[in-house]
């Protein structure tokens, strides 16, 4: 995604600077410590080789080697320009590395400026708001800094934060953009269609979603044209893919191991260590299955919950507060749903819930603290102790079992107030 989107998104987004300035700018020198700081000297020491995949990519493009053409890739295409854009000033490992974690910082200075801008709009405490995200990404660690996933996750909040002011057709774009980023934001484009829909904006809904279409098409249609196979090869890799072994199937199947109820063999591929057996293979290729199925629920209970409220006015743009809260509400859920009921489920997936989690307060704060237990939980096995849990070390099996499921509770806690249609499940966005 081009630097120059970025500033402009910030400018149009972040408004009433005499609130925002003060705790944005301090909150922001935090995070850049936090960073080039901390991280940057964390990843250097305990991960093996960061920013090194994405620099070998990056090294190949300035050669002249056409992605999906001359070497085969399954990222998406605006997620090699991320891993493009620190190699055109610094090529060195070190150097590089330095550069990719700066250009994540400022992704997520971008994400602390749309969260100001929603905490300010609705009126929650900007300290709190911030707090919250600054713990939540010490939660996550150094690889928020070795992985581009930010990227999407910014995106997401980007189109959400858009679709909530009025904009309807810029959070259709960003959407866009977010899903040749990452293929996961795709599953926020329903809500803006239930949106569209109970409020009878036909009219919106095809122009948004030809805005969207339109997006899609500009940025990989060079790639469909000039190799469609090649391109065609960064979908069908993560279909062909098997049960990654941090995946909530496989957790079960190894906890079953353990206990002498199954058998299930470990395996190197397609870039992860993945479960091998009738069972774990029958489990991965139902898992697309279960994660849609899973999507249709929580989208007809949005449908349902959206009927209960006035979600809009005549001549008024702007999403009701207790609407514009239930639609963040619910792309948090589905994205907590993707991410267990998913056969992969890599530990910088956790990325993905940071920008949103700060906008769920009220009486859900103590999921907050599930989401540290969580990301501390994750950062301690990957990669500190990331080989003996490959080699079935039962206790490290359990506390990645235990993180999947302190993730399925935190989903609950949060799914919970927001069924029974209380106006604190609401007050996430809406504190008076």
């Amino acid at each position: 995604m081009p630097c120059g989107f970025m500033v402009e998104a910030a400018k149009g987004l972040v408004v009433k600077r005499n609130k925002l300035d003060r705790s944005w700018v301090v909150w922001g020198l935090v995070h850049v410590l936090i960073f080039l700081c901390l991280f940057a000297v964390l990843g250097q020491l305990f991960y093996p080789g960061p920013g090194e995949f994405e620099r070998q990519i990056a090294l190949k493009i300035l050669d002249g080697q056409v992605p999906y053409s001359d070497f085969v890739s399954e990222y998406p295409p605006l997620a090699l320009l991320s891993f493009l854009l620190p190699a055109l000033f610094f090529r060195t490992p070190l150097a590089y590395y330095l550069a990719f974690a700066a250009e994540m910082l400022l992704f997520d200075l971008l994400a602390m400026a749309l969260i100001a801008f929603v905490a300010s709009h609705f009126k929650i405490s900007l300290r709190r708001s911030l707090a919250v995200y600054t713990l939540l990404l010490i939660a996550v660690g150094p690889l928020i800094t070795m992985r581009y996933d930010l990227l999407p996750a910014v995106l997401v909040l980007a189109a959400l934060t858009s679709f909530m002011i009025g904009r309807t057709k810029t959070a259709w774009a960003v959407l866009a953009l977010g899903v040749t980023a990452k293929l996961y934001p795709v599953i926020i484009a329903p809500l803006f269609v239930i949106y569209h829909l109970r409020n009878k904006q036909y009219n919106q809904l095809i122009k948004g979603g030809i805005t969207f279409l339109a997006v899609l098409l500009v940025v990989t249609l060079p790639w469909l044209i000039s190799n469609p196979t090649g391109f065609w090869y960064s979908l069908s890799y993560h279909v062909e893919r098997g049960l990654h072994s941090e995946s909530s199937y496989a957790t079960v199947l190894m906890i079953g191991q353990l206990l002498g109820l199954t058998q299930v063999e470990g395996e190197f591929s397609f870039g992860s260590w993945n479960l091998r057996s009738p069972l774990a293979d029958s489990l991965a290729g139902l898992s697309s299955y279960i994660s849609v199925g899973s999507l249709v629920i929580l989208y007809s209970l949005c449908t349902w919950l959206l009927g209960r409220r006035s979600t809009s006015r005549a001549g008024i743009k702007m999403l009701e507060s207790g609407a514009a809260a239930l639609m963040f509400r619910f792309a948090l859920l589905a994205v907590i749903i993707l991410l267990l009921t998913s056969k992969i489920f890599s530990p910088q997936f956790l990325i993905w819930l940071l920008p949103l989690l700060p906008l769920i307060n009220g009486q859900q704060r103590h999921t907050i603290w599930l989401f540290l237990v969580i990301g501390g939980l994750t950062w301690y096995i990957f990669p500190y102790h990331y080989i003996e849990f490959e080699l079935g070390e039962p206790y490290l099996i359990a506390m990645v079992a235990a993180r999947n499921l302190l993730l399925a509770v935190m989903g609950i806690l949060i799914l919970l107030p927001t069924i029974h249609g209380s106006e604190g499940a609401f007050s996430c966005l809406a504190e008076r």
